[in-house]
């Protein structure tokens, strides 16, 4: 019987790609994270917030609840399960995420926030879209943090932020 050497070319392929996303993250507690943020988790709920992305100095005088420091500008927000969904599937994929060797000279001032929850776990993410990066926090500890492709996240957040005109202005 013969075999097709491109199919085995093919079928390594995907075996490496399917490896490289299962490990993409080494960290155990980041990991977890990122399965309690699926939307295949029954028991996980997910809200959005408006945080304040001010300068230091510039809005950190606000009063009012805090997430992780950082002001929050909005009342929570419940997503639907198709924005979940989709919100799930952008930061699962590997392709989502890329790293630089020196960091860009950004001060991390985080916008957006989302926070999932199911019955034994929180996960916040914050998204600064000033530098690209996110920033994971599990039970309020930071787990893992990442420099990012913007753009189908910032579309999201368009979507989710419609009236928001310092949202909307974000390239």
């Amino acid at each position: 019987m013969k075999t097709n050497p491109i199919l085995g070319v093919v079928i390594l392929g995907l075996f490496t790609l399917s490896s490289c996303q299962k490990s993409y993250w080494e960290n155990v507690a980041m990991k977890k994270a990122i399965s309690t943020t699926s939307f295949t988790n029954p028991h996980m709920t997910c809200a959005v917030y408006r945080v304040d992305d001010s300068y230091p100095g510039e809005g950190s005088d606000k009063e009012g609840p805090k997430l992780h420091g950082y002001a929050i500008l909005s009342e929570a927000e419940e997503l639907t399960f198709g924005i979940r969904q989709k919100l799930s599937s952008i930061i699962e994929n590997p392709n989502t995420y890329f790293r630089y060797e020196v960091p860009p000279d950004c001060l991390f001032r985080p916008g957006i926030a989302f926070r999932f929850k199911d019955k034994k776990t929180r996960v916040d993410l914050l998204v600064c879209f000033s530098c690209s990066e996110l920033r994971y926090y599990m039970d309020g500890k930071v787990v893992g943090q990442s420099f990012f492709k913007p753009k189908k996240l910032l579309s999201l957040v368009k979507k989710l932020f419609p009236n928001d005109e310092k949202i909307q202005s974000l390239k």
